[in-house]
């Protein structure tokens, strides 16, 4: 095992190329930057723990660590070069966070076990195809066979859904369990699930295939089911504003008024409501 202490910065070509024995590496909080072939050929290399911090890992860092099954990059990794994972045969977990900027040419290529991929992004399918894969549907993920790609949406789904009401929440998670395009974690994070097909079957080209937008539909038809429960409540709140400036000028105490619709409309529209429900594909 291999654990480095607080302060250092940045790990140099080759530091740990070709330790055999080496099965676990823990980096510190402090190392901004592994250098090329930085633990290449590790063969044995089984648990990685990279932290917050780390910013670029250059070419051929984990080339060839063939025991490696868990990748989960810190979301302060704005840089992931060619050919960084490259031949990590055994790689079947990778989680992307928010913030990667530029994945290299094959930084994932020939990862055989890899057949699912978790990303935090936009929710784009030109956006994703972009990302993994350059002009030709080829590079980054060259011979692995995944058919899934998976986009985290927690800021989408998951905090609106925490703030519902418990019962309103209970409903929605239901809604979500039942559609096939979407996939609720035990954390609470939602996962919008496009199949990947590949389009030339004896050069790896790939492509991301999102038909009729049943991935897009399904997200929506969550997001308007939020957006119910979330209108149902800002109407109630604002109802029962209304009944107690009534209550303040000596009104009725048995007399709750409601709101003509559209003064509601109105009122959902300073909100920020107004139109959501309305689809546009």
């Amino acid at each position: 095992a291999l654990q480095l202490k607080e302060g250092l910065q940045i790990i140099g070509d080759s530091a740990f190329g070709g330790c055999k024995s080496l099965r676990s590496v823990t980096l510190p909080s402090t190392v901004t930057e592994l250098s090329r072939l930085a633990f290449s050929d590790c063969g044995n290399l089984v648990e990685l723990q990279l932290k917050e911090g780390l910013q670029v890992i250059k070419s051929e860092s984990f080339r060839n660590c063939t025991a490696l099954q868990n990748v989960t990059l810190p979301s302060s990794v704005i840089e992931l070069r060619g050919r960084a994972f490259d031949n990590c045969s055994s790689l079947v977990d990778l989680q992307l966070k928010e913030g990667l900027q530029v994945i290299g040419e094959y930084a994932f290529g020939a990862c055989l076990a890899l057949r699912s991929r978790e990303d935090r992004g936009l929710l784009n399918q030109e956006a994703i195809d972009e990302m993994l894969f350059d002009v030709e549907g080829s590079g980054t993920f060259f011979g692995c066979p995944f058919t899934m790609v998976k986009i985290s949406i927690s800021w989408a789904l998951s905090e609106r859904m925490a703030r519902l009401p418990k019962e309103c929440m209970l409903f929605v998670v239901e809604r979500v369990h039942n559609l096939r395009h979407l996939e609720l974690l035990q954390d609470g994070d939602v996962l919008a699930c496009f199949p990947v097909i590949r389009t030339e079957p004896h050069n790896g080209t790939y492509e991301v295939r999102d038909t009729n937008l049943e991935t897009a539909r399904s997200l929506y038809q969550v997001l308007q089911l939020i957006a119910f429960h979330e209108l149902k409540e800002s109407s109630i709140l604002i109802e029962l504003a209304f009944w107690k400036s009534i209550i303040d000028k000596g009104g009725d105490r048995a007399c709750r008024v409601a709101i003509s619709g559209p003064a509601k409309s109105l009122l959902m529209e300073y909100c920020g409501f107004a139109g959501f429900l309305r689809p546009e594909f």
